[in-house]
């Protein structure tokens, strides 16, 4: 009878510890596909046009990253306009909300996560990467943006899908983004587009990532029609931000367009538990090993 070696089990309990680490992420909402989780935006609600047009965003989470991907009409670096006051309107930056609370309420209480990965935008953040405890600020102003989300909906922007399958109502947008007596009374006086990052820790980097690397993660936006001519994604350590439900979002610079996404990330385990499961992996091993050899044993006598 064959014996098998300690490495093969040893490898044998790596993969199993993996395997229990890398939970794949289970989506409150959004629309699951390829391992990704989309939330796709209405495709003629980019207030100015194509270059303005956001059409989707997407996160996929592995055992120790997070992807996120956005495609549209807006380039990385933006788009040059006139009017904005550097002459440029870009995007604005990604924040993830995993409080509970509005939007709002949590930028005030500066509990967002935030992300810059637009090194051309107006963000308050010094560089691009992940920042805690964050706070919004709005630069459509400096951008001939609108001055609240209720200008944009009166513009004639309220369409289906508004913000992304999982805000697709004007209501629901309020709703989520503002405190509850401003969402049954939302007037262009207390709707601010926050868009960017006001303040903020940062807490480490993001890694861009090429349309060739995101194909090869899975990332498939074709699956719903929703190919931008422009596809801007990256990566970052999954121990940089929280865990739990979330409500992702991004606005471009001017307010012109938006998307946002509800899902779920899993926690990262504690290093003592990734232990604990490397032990009682090995303890198993151990057992499998010496059963292998009083089998072997047995046979030979």
């Amino acid at each position: 009878m064959k014996t098998i070696g300690m490495r093969t089990l040893l490898g044998t309990v790596a993969a199993s510890v993996c395997l229990i680490s890398a939970t794949g992420q289970q989506a409150s909402a959004g629309q699951l596909h390829n391992g990704w989780n989309y939330g796709i935006d209405a495709f003629n609600d980019g207030s100015g046009g194509a270059a303005y047009e956001i059409k989707g965003l997407a996160i996929k989470e592995t055992a120790d990253s997070v992807f996120v991907a956005l495609t549209g009409g807006m380039p990385l670096t933006g788009t040059a306009n006139g009017s904005a006051a550097d002459g440029n309107v870009g995007w604005g930056d990604l924040f993830f909300n995993f409080s509970g609370n509005n939007f709002t309420t949590a930028s005030n209480q500066s509990s967002l996560f935030g992300i810059r990965f637009a090194g051309t935008n107006d963000s308050g953040a010094a560089s691009t990467g992940v920042y805690q405890n964050v706070q919004a600020k709005s630069v459509t102003g400096a951008n001939h943006g609108y001055g609240s989300l209720r200008q944009y909906y009166n513009a004639g922007y309220n369409k289906t899908n508004t913000l992304g399958t999982d805000l697709p109502t004007a209501q629901a947008a309020y709703n989520y983004l503002y405190p509850a007596n401003v969402a049954s009374n939302p007037t262009t006086g207390n709707t601010p587009i926050l868009n960017v990052i006001n303040s903020g820790t940062k807490v480490g980097d993001i890694a861009m990532l090429t349309s060739s690397a995101l194909t090869a993660a899975g990332l498939d936006f074709g699956h719903f029609g929703a190919n931008g001519s422009q596809t801007i994604g990256f990566q970052f350590n999954r121990s940089l931000i929280g865990s739990g439900d979330y409500l992702a979002n991004v606005f471009v610079e001017c307010g012109n367009d938006g998307v946002a996404l509800a899902g779920n990330l899993e926690a990262v385990p504690e290093p003592s538990s990734m232990a604990g499961l490397a032990l009682v992996g090995l303890s198993a091993a151990g057992s499998m090993l010496r059963k292998r050899r009083t089998l072997t044993a047995s046979s030979t006598n």
